[in-house]
């Protein structure tokens, strides 16, 4: 228990500095994690001097160039891997490092944003990310993304997808902003959570809450 506690510490630690360091990524990028030499030639997949593979994405297994940020093959960003590379495998495999849920869909929303960079989004990336956002409690940015996704792909087939996502985040802010007593918020995001899902009874009933709130009935005299 005490061995694996002090490679959790040792693994929290290279993740902080990895976090705190903006400048980590690129210096891991082109230096070999083993000894530690300075690889020159970006266009290289392995160390000259030990032969250790450099830029290999844990994602999908593909093997890239020193010089590449992204994979060649699934888009994943590649910094992440460089800096899990460093950590022992048997460590990264009994604490399951970035094969949980979220982590799975951080790399994920990562690679659509390289897409998005490259002006290649379609239809179908858009209503995956307001999906994706949405699995992740970002009920703000979901929002905004669903708002885009009815802007650019008006009639696509995923709109029932994005619809209901928004739907849900508009809920869930309006039901936060009754949390914090900004009744008049809450009334703009419900009631367009019910233009959208005039059907929606949770929307309704939290709508009906929030205008008692702001024009309370009147006492009988």
């Amino acid at each position: 228990m005490k061995h694996v506690f002090e490679r959790v510490m040792v693994v929290l630690a290279v993740l902080s500095a990895f976090t705190m360091v903006v400048n980590v990524a690129f210096a891991l990028k082109n230096v070999c994690p083993d000894c530690r030499l300075t690889v020159e030639d970006m266009e290289l997949t392995a160390c000259p001097a030990c032969g250790k593979i450099i830029n290999k994405c844990l994602i999908c297994g593909v093997i890239n160039p020193v010089k590449n940020d992204n994979c060649s093959s699934c888009n994943a960003s590649l910094a992440e891997s460089r800096v899990l590379r460093t950590i022992d495998k048997q460590t990264r495999e009994e604490l399951r490092l970035g094969e949980s849920d979220r982590a799975k869909i951080e790399v994920e929303l990562g690679q659509i944003k390289n897409i998005v960079e490259e002006d290649k989004l379609t239809a179908e990336l858009a209503a995956r990310e307001v999906e994706l956002l949405t699995k992740m409690d970002w009920w703000s940015k979901a929002n905004l993304k669903a708002l885009e996704f009815t802007r650019k792909f008006p009639d696509a087939p995923q709109k029932n997808l994005v619809n209901k996502c928004r739907v849900k985040c508009l809920r869930t802010l309006g039901f936060l902003a009754m949390e914090d007593s900004e009744f008049e918020l809450a009334i703009t995001y419900l009631k367009a959570a019910l233009e959208i899902a005039p059907e929606d009874k949770n929307a309704a009933h939290l709508l009906k809450m929030s205008l008692s709130e702001v024009n309370p009935p009147k006492e009988e005299k």
